[in-house]
């Protein structure tokens, strides 16, 4: 028995947190590629001298240009001072293209490699996590929100924090040159900057906020688009006509979106316009105090021309300072989003001793399971043995616990009372995956995958080296999807489904027969069969229970049907109810008690023969 899983992580981001972040974050990049992140930094370090570089260079070259223009070139040195300025200006240039390009590159590349790394870690997280946690919507809406937001933002994040020291060190020397401007100056061209920046961060911040709030409504609205694209379902979508119904409530969950969005566009909007006017002001009495020393002669064209080019350079790093560290914060916030996820509890399927031996017997002792933060028990008390050679029935309404059995049998599930023992042990001390090794099953909703016929049926031993097209051949004897899998055109090298192009799809009942096939390729000592025979014929469905019968003699059979046809082959047959054992025993024994299974019997034994009158 074990503790239920903590709940999700909720409520706002501490600073302590967003720092533990931080250092994680970095921690990813760094391992997803060193030399990208160190040729990112040190290039972002060359660039930031390249600004100021360009503008003192650029002033000593208007300077000479200005003495040249009255017949005063000699005093800047001459011609050849002149071209050497011209130069040093291209040279200047030129390495900062250079620098610009290698770093676009690195970037790229990392990000390549980091959009790989996370995704990879979100794949295997999903593959260790509890079965329960599928069942939970919040888990898929952390999933969801991982996928969706964190993609590059790791990157971001670094570019955040290279760029915040670049922005640091270009306005430290743009600054120190346009301090030779006046001392008010710098900080009027700084001031202007500031609203801008506040508005980009408060923003920000309010657009994470809305589309993490609406990541539940988000899948919702994707799940109506999907019944409209999917092709299993426009049948019935068309035939009863409920596409008007589905695109109203795609719409409506738009029209929810499109309000809190219009909200904050206009809101965004009008703070802008404020912050570029008080930017625009700003700007205007720093150049002001500019032309006033200009007019009494105190300044050259060179240094007017700080002013002009300092005043986009100061504006731009600044700004890129302070949004550098707004940026940093709100990636941080999505980065929360993929730690949160990674965060929750995962379940070490390989912890516990190995399993290496067949399954001779289950027993069920007083079993209990109830979902994690659920105060509704799904089962109680449920207690059966069963041997090898025995097939057992679990017979029941909808909701009455048979599939809770059977996840619990196969550990997908651990119960949270009683316990299970397997060959008299304690399941709970084995490894889930050593134990899974001896099982095989066909869950009522079997996967249908969209590979090849032979990969549909292999999969069940993807752990395992190939067991050859002899084994492949045997497992659809058995399931009779030999049949139909020698018409396809590439036999059971054919691609099946219509996601991909010139895949074949099947029925209902192939691809039911191909889970079968897929159960009976795993060499397994307990079989659990959910529902197998409720998507074919009547024919196939007296095949299929025919090798059932036999497949259940050599091996432990586990049966979850709702035709008694099926059901009455078992040796042991347990009728559940509210996730209680109502009735237990033979066929025939639990007719002779007149209870539930009986009732059920003559009531489904009655349709069978009004529908023989009535044809």
């Amino acid at each position: 028995m074990r503790p239920p899983p903590k709940p999700l992580p909720q409520g706002p981001v501490s600073a302590k947190q967003q720092l533990r972040d931080l250092a994680a974050t970095l921690k990813l990049v760094w391992h997803s590629s060193p030399g990208h992140t160190i040729t990112m930094l040190l290039c972002s370090l060359l660039l930031a001298a390249v600004p100021a570089a360009t503008l003192w260079v650029t002033k000593l070259l208007l300077d000479a240009v200005a003495l040249a223009t009255q017949g005063r070139l000699e005093q800047a040195g001459g011609y050849s001072a002149l071209l050497a300025i011209l130069g040093l200006q291209v040279g200047i240039g030129a390495l900062g293209t250079l620098l610009t390009t290698v770093q676009n590159a690195s970037r790229e590349l990392l990000g390549d490699r980091l959009q790989s790394r996370i995704t990879l870690q979100i794949l295997r997280k999903a593959t260790a996590l509890e079965v329960e946690r599928f069942e939970d919507a919040e888990t898929y809406d952390r999933l969801q929100a991982a996928y969706r937001e964190v993609g590059l933002r790791p990157l971001g994040v670094l570019t955040g924090v290279t760029g915040l020291l670049q922005a640091a060190l270009t306005l430290a020397s743009v600054g120190a040159l346009m301090s030779s401007l006046g001392p008010l100056v710098l900080p009027l061209v700084l001031l202007a900057t500031v609203p801008g920046v506040w508005v980009q961060s408060r923003f920000g911040t309010e657009t994470y906020r809305m589309l993490r709030y609406r990541t539940h409504d988000s899948r919702v609205q994707n799940y109506f688009g999907s019944i409209l694209t999917s092709d299993t379902l426009v049948k019935e979508v068309r035939l009863f006509h409920f596409e008007p119904y589905l695109l109203a409530r795609w719409e409506e969950y738009y029209r929810k979106f499109r309000a809190q969005l219009e909200d904050l566009v206009r809101r965004r909007s009008a703070w802008n316009l404020g912050a570029a006017l008080f930017s625009a002001l700003m700007v205007g009495l720093a150049t002001w105090t500019v032309l006033e020393r200009a007019a009494r002669g105190q300044i050259t064209v060179g240094d007017f021309s700080l002013l002009a080019l300092g005043i986009a350079q100061v504006q731009t790093q600044f700004s890129g300072l302070l949004g550098g560290v707004s940026g940093i914060y709100q990636n941080l916030l999505y980065m929360r989003n993929l730690f949160e996820f990674l965060e929750l509890p995962a379940r070490d399927l390989d912890a516990g001793l190995e399993w290496q031996e067949p399954i001779e017997s289950v027993e069920f002792q007083e079993v209990g399971f109830r979902y994690p933060l659920t105060e509704r028990d799904v089962l109680r008390n449920v207690s059966f043995r069963i041997e090898r050679g025995q097939t057992l029935a679990l017979v029941g309404e909808n909701g009455a616990g048979k599939t809770t059995v059977v996840k619990l049998l196969t550990r997908l599930f651990e119960p949270t009372r009683g316990r299970i023992l397997i060959n008299g042990q304690d399941a709970s001390r084995y490894s889930p995956r050593s134990l899974q090794r001896q099982m095989s099953i066909i869950f009522q909703d079997f996967g249908q995958y969209q590979l090849s016929a032979a990969e549909n049926v292999r999969l069940s031993q993807a752990l395992e080296a190939d067991l050859g097209d002899a084994r492949l051949n045997r497992a659809g004897e058995r399931s009779g999807a030999n049949a139909f899998v020698s018409e396809l055109p590439q036999g059971y090298g054919t691609l099946l489904g219509r996601l991909f192009s010139g895949g074949r799809q099947l029925s209902g009942g192939q691809w039911q027969r191909l889970a079968l096939s897929r159960l009976y390729y795993r060499d397994a000592s307990l079989l659990v069969f959910d529902e197998p025979t409720a998507a074919l014929d009547a024919s196939a469905e007296f095949e299929t229970i025919e090798a059932l019968r036999r497949e259940a003699r050599e091996r432990i059979a586990v049966i979850i049907s709702h035709r008694f046809s099926t059901v009455r082959l078992a040796d042991r047959i347990v009728v559940l109810e509210g996730g209680e054992i109502l009735e237990a025993g033979t066929h025939d024994e639990l007719l002779a008690l007149g209870g539930r299974y009986a009732a059920l019997y003559r009531l489904q034994a009655r349709g069978y023969q009004e529908a023989g009158t009535a044809g």
